[in-house]
């Protein structure tokens, strides 16, 4: 697992009390209290010790937030167990990975207030990631924090009487009795970390990891954590952030219908939640070295009303130019979907565009068509021939990293 980075940035007012309002409603009708003899040190979700990557929001109290899709946090810690505090502007389901150490991977579905993670751990360091796999439509994630049992600095939870009721008012409001874990209660500075590689990936159920899992419903079965963009991400050592709406197209969404007056791609890549218009997501606040925008399947699902190859280029040209002004250094690729059929449907104007763009002078995107040398999946690398499965993820990481390594230069 890489190392991940964090990012500093500010909410607006309304953003940032709706959320306050949402916590405090969560708190009265939890009313959790803690059980057993266990002490724990609480460290809130943006310390420079929780590593993150994504499109979280920091908050003024302490809080990380996340509803665009796919996102990480990390953290090393000593005890004997180690509990998350999350809570949500929603009553959808959101599913997570969790992992300790060199362990496996293991999903849970997250709840209001404090999920326990992991307990009787044998003493000693220990090195946690969890990993939304459920993309934005689902809601806002809030995570307040972590519990880390047994860490030095801690207290004895059964005195501090119902550690998730502190105000959230306080910007170092943890509950009764609950300290930071530094004996000083002081977070330490972070480090400045070099730049690593970054990759951001944009698109739509396919680039959310729909249908990986083989069973349950809709969001159950996805997976942001094992679609292609990640996959790619780790096979090349780089951090990644998913953004990605199941329905979305650059021109069209999944069976829209006319006059098409729908929010498409071009209106949503800068919100920083999918359940919100604000606060919007701006080049300060990541700077990825690639952006892969992975759409085309939603806009020509409907084989009657199919927009043209003119219309399809001029409005895919706008959605580059808008991500251009706030990825103004990225490598862009232009990525066709990987079934045949929807893929021949772009190539004239996903081409196009690309090719007027680069003859402008913009040289830094790039057409990426998947089937260019004959099918790249199987039909059995699919689940109904337009979800891939986990095999066909992996094939189109695979062909994705050798087109990095040639135009990047990445090993």
């Amino acid at each position: 697992m890489s190392k991940f980075y964090s990012m500093q940035v500010s909410i607006i007012n309304p953003v940032r009390n709706k959320i306050r309002a949402i916590m405090m409603l969560a708190l009265l009708a939890a009313g959790l209290v803690f059980c057993g003899t266990a002490a724990a040190g609480f460290v809130p979700a943006n310390s420079p010790r929780i590593k993150t990557m994504g499109r979280w929001i920091p908050t003024d109290n302490g809080s990380l937030n996340a509803g665009r899709g796919a996102v990480i946090a990390s953290a090393e810690f000593e005890g004997t167990g180690v509990w998350a505090q999350m809570y949500s502007d929603s009553q959808r389901d959101v599913w997570w990975l969790k992992k300790l150490d060199d362990g496996p991977f293991e999903r849970f579905k997250s709840h209001m207030g404090t999920n326990v993670l992991y307990q009787n751990l044998p003493p000693g360091k220990h090195q946690l990631t969890i990993i939304r796999e459920t993309e934005g439509m689902q809601g806002v994630t809030i995570l307040r924090g972590f519990f880390f049992v047994g860490e030095k600095g801690s207290v004895d939870l059964t005195s501090a009487a119902t550690p998730t009721s502190g105000n959230p008012e306080r910007k170092d409001a943890v509950g009764p009795g609950i300290v930071s874990g530094n004996k000083d209660g002081k977070e330490p500075l972070p480090q400045e970390q070099p730049k690593r590689r970054s990759i951001e990936i944009i698109g739509d159920s396919v680039a959310a990891g729909a249908f990986i899992y083989p069973e349950g419903d809709y969001f159950q079965r996805e997976s942001g954590y094992l679609a292609f963009g990640p996959r790619l991400a780790r096979m090349l050592d780089a951090d990644w952030s998913c953004v990605a709406s199941s329905g979305e197209g650059a021109v069209r969404n999944n069976e829209e219908k006319a006059p098409y007056t729908a929010k498409h791609a071009e209106e949503q890549i800068e919100r920083a939640f999918y359940t919100q218009q604000e606060p919007r997501w701006n080049s300060d606040m990541d700077d990825p070295d690639l952006v892969i925008l992975a759409y085309g399947e939603n806009d020509f699902n409907d084989a009657a009303n199919r927009p043209s190859d003119e219309y399809f280029k001029t409005q895919y040209k706008k959605l580059i130019l808008k991500l251009r002004q706030f990825r103004p250094d990225s490598v862009i690729f232009c990525m066709t979907p990987a079934n045949t059929v929807t893929s021949r449907q772009c190539v004239p104007g996903m081409g196009g565009a690309v090719a007027e763009l680069r003859a402008e002078g913009d040289t830094r995107v790039y057409f990426i068509d998947l089937n260019a040398n004959g099918p790249l999946l199987d039909s059995s690398d699919f689940l109904d021939g337009v979800h891939p499965l986990g095999s066909g993820h992996e094939k189109i990481a695979r062909h994705l990293r050798n087109r990095v390594q040639s135009i990047m230069g990445w090993n």
